[in-house]
């Protein structure tokens, strides 16, 4: 049953809307007050899913009233795959955010989410990432909200991708009324990896390069394996594993097994799936499915100009719609949607 009252949205670096997805999928009519992204082919992709006409623009210097705001600010910076380097100044974008919500809104958003890595919370002597979210935690309890974080793993919410993600969720104090936020329960995977295989992927999608094929050997027994940093130096290669071949140069991050799981994906995924004897990459189509959005979506992309290996970009950079669905479910049970 679709819930009347529109809920106004304001989505910046939005990505290809995984929010504004799952809010959707809830059966919400959505009142999308802006969408605020400078990629162009994220825009364009954007535009194609939810048939819009917005256009590229930076989060600088505008102003709008949302109910809800999600933001999922730059996270190269900061996460441990990432250069870690804080001054290319494209992490501490959050700070604009903080200026959005503290300066350029008629009313402060009931309800304000913020996704980025988990590798946010690190407090070593060479790497001190949690500094930045403190200070926002800082700044959003002196705007009047409290706030709750946590690591959600996609994989715990319905989709077969090992993806640990830190949401940051600040509720205005006034609305919350003395209540507590809870983060949703984890709940077992019913479904894993082939549920969201293409039952005939393009070969020149899915194949493999040649360094990719030598990541990969037969041993004495004629089982296959890929080579990892292990003791041993490889791992057997089992029915419906998902092997991350995406670093091959790498002596610690080389080969990643996961069963009927794939890894995270990132912006230039390349996972192998092993199934049924034989050896090929997920494809960009199964990149989309695995973050929660549908075939109708990947087929809107492509019939706009979007090429495959950017819809696979594309998913890497989003936030995993059944996790978002999960939120909004926790948010419902105090009828902060409403």
């Amino acid at each position: 049953m679709e819930n009347e009252r529109k809920i106004k949205i304001l989505e910046l670096f939005g990505g290809i809307g995984a929010p504004r997805k799952a809010l959707e999928n809830l059966g919400y009519k959505i009142k999308s007050i802006d969408y605020v992204e400078i990629l162009p082919f994220a825009v364009q992709a954007y535009n194609s899913v939810f048939n819009n006409d917005y256009g590229v623009q930076n989060i600088v210097g505008w102003n709008l009233n949302p109910d809800i705001l999600i933001h999922g600010s730059p996270c190269q910076d900061f996460s441990k795959n990432g250069r870690n380097n804080i001054n290319t100044g494209r992490s501490i974008l959050y700070e604009e955010t903080l200026a959005i919500i503290d300066h350029k809104l008629p009313e402060r958003p009931k309800v304000i989410i913020w996704e980025n890595v988990p590798n946010l919370l690190s407090e070593g002597k060479k790497v001190n990432h949690r500094v930045h979210h403190n200070h926002y935690l800082t700044e959003m309890e002196r705007m009047g909200y409290e706030n709750y974080y946590a690591i959600l793993d996609a994989s715990q919410y319905g989709i077969p991708q090992a993806r640990q993600r830190l949401y940051t969720v600040s509720i205005r104090k006034d609305v919350l009324n003395g209540r507590k936020f809870r983060f949703p329960e984890p709940v077992p995977l019913k479904k894993d990896i082939r549920y969201y295989l293409e039952k005939n992927p393009d070969s020149k999608l899915c194949t493999l390069s040649e360094a990719e094929r030598n990541l990969f050997f037969y041993n004495d027994d004629g089982q296959l394996c890929v080579r990892e940093a292990t003791k041993q130096g490889y791992k057997v290669i089992q029915d419906m594993d998902v092997i991350n071949v995406e670093f091959p140069g790498s002596t610690t991050r080389r080969g990643r097994v996961g069963h009927g799981v794939c890894k995270t994906l990132t912006t230039s995924p390349r996972q192998a799936i092993y199934k049924d004897g034989a050896l090929r990459l997920l494809t960009p189509r199964e990149h989309l499915r695995l973050m929660g959005f549908t075939d109708r979506d990947y087929n809107h992309m492509i019939l706009s100009g979007i090429e495959a290996k950017q819809v696979s970009f594309l998913a890497g950079n989003s936030i995993c719609i059944p996790v978002l669905e999960a939120l909004y479910h926790s948010l419902e049970e105090l009828d902060l949607l409403l």
